[in-house]
């Protein structure tokens, strides 16, 4: 195939592991890109009974940082937000780190990014307290911005108001400009003042910071953006929901692979967000691609306030006061591909030849075990 990650990888994969030397689990990570659905991962021949056509269907990686395998989680996780919905007005909000610190970050990973959604939620929740109300926060974890250049930033959906700290019902707050272009519940300058000195000094007891860097990071102001609710509850989480399991950059975005490098399409927000080309040398893409492999199990969806999971009685008592009858709990279980068919209108198994018969397998495909013919990225 011309182009994608998955050739991407396996062309520059090895020199990449030779030069860079990576973790065990950024190997195994980027093996299980390259490999899904081809032939090292196994799969099946099906027919179809009405045309007779035959399609060969590979196994996926089902890996979160795999662009192929990002659909069925994305719409399982919007299926269960759904469940928690309520019916008022919601705001997207992101939270961003000065580059400054990207390389204290990157050998910080798993401490920093915590720290990251943290101090994002003490700052919001300090906020919504003096105003007499507990609020709620979903965020999202991303690492990578424009070129596939290290930029974490958190992704954040808030209610605009929140369960009353001297009562169980809801107060909706009012929404403040406060010499901004969007509305949002607080003032963003000072919401970005707080999140740099509570980041700070978290961060600080984490690792060692210069003080040239310090310098740096108090120098700017730190960025806090607020966007302006779009319409309604649902269409909010639908927008977001293209944020909880979007890669680093997918098949779509790469235009060619070749022994000149790869090239692939990015925006360049300081021309206005314009879709420009880039290419890079293979190593420097494969390089630039793995430093956005997420630490070993880090959790990088997380839920805050009254929209935790431990506060799920709680949110279901405000969904009925605001009139949106919740989903028993007890109802409430992981979404499966056969739900999420359901809820969007697909029939599974379809005939893709003629789009009426259902396939049946007929050949197993066993996946390849032999290291010389799928060899590891993993030098040791």
């Amino acid at each position: 195939m011309e182009g994608g990650i998955s050739e991407a990888l396996r062309r520059f994969g090895p020199s990449w592991a030779a030069r860079c030397r990576p973790t065990a689990h950024q190997a195994a990570v980027l093996q299980h890109v390259r490999d899904c659905r081809t032939e090292a991962l196994g799969g099946h021949v099906a027919v179809c009974p009405e045309c007779g056509g035959e399609a060969v269907l590979y196994h996926s990686c089902r890996d979160r940082h795999c662009p192929r395998c990002q659909y069925a989680q994305r719409e399982a996780w919007l299926l269960s937000r759904k469940e928690e919905l309520l019916p008022v007005t919601y705001f997207h909000v992101v939270f961003t780190l000065p580059d400054a610190l990207n390389g204290i970050i990157y050998g910080h990973q798993e401490d920093a990014y915590s720290a990251l959604f943290r101090t994002a939620w003490e700052t919001l929740k300090a906020f919504a307290e003096k105003q007499g109300v507990r609020l709620g926060m979903t965020a999202l974890l991303h690492t990578w911005g424009s070129a596939l250049v290290f930029h974490p930033h958190l992704h954040c959906i808030v209610p605009g108001g929140g369960r009353m700290l001297d009562g169980d019902g809801w107060k909706t707050l009012p929404q403040v400009k406060g010499g901004e272009k969007e509305p949002f519940l607080f003032p963003v300058k000072a919401l970005g003042r707080m999140f740099r000195a509570k980041y700070m000094e978290m961060f600080t007891a984490i690792a060692d910071i210069p003080d040239a860097i310090r310098a740096k990071c108090f120098s700017k102001p730190w960025v806090v953006y607020a966007k302006s609710p779009v319409s309604g509850p649902e269409s909010t989480l639908e927008y977001l929901s293209r944020y909880a399991y979007r890669v680093a950059i997918g098949d779509r975005h790469i235009l060619a692979v070749d022994d000149g490098g790869v090239t692939f399409l990015y925006k360049d927000y300081r021309d206005g967000g314009k879709e420009k080309t880039m290419t890079l040398d293979g190593v420097e893409f494969v390089r630039r691609y793995a430093q956005h492999v997420l630490p070993f199990r880090f959790v990088h969806i997380r839920h805050y306030g009254v929209l935790a999971p431990g506060n799920r009685k709680a949110l279901a008592a405000l969904q009925a006061e605001l009139g949106n009858p919740p989903v028993a709990v007890k109802n409430r279980g992981r979404k499966r591909w056969k739900d999420i068919a359901a809820a969007r209108g697909l029939v599974m198994g379809l005939c893709p030849h003629c789009g009426v018969g259902i396939l049946l397998i007929v050949k197993v495909i066993p996946h390849i075990r032999s290291p010389e013919r799928n060899p590891s990225l993993y030098v040791g």
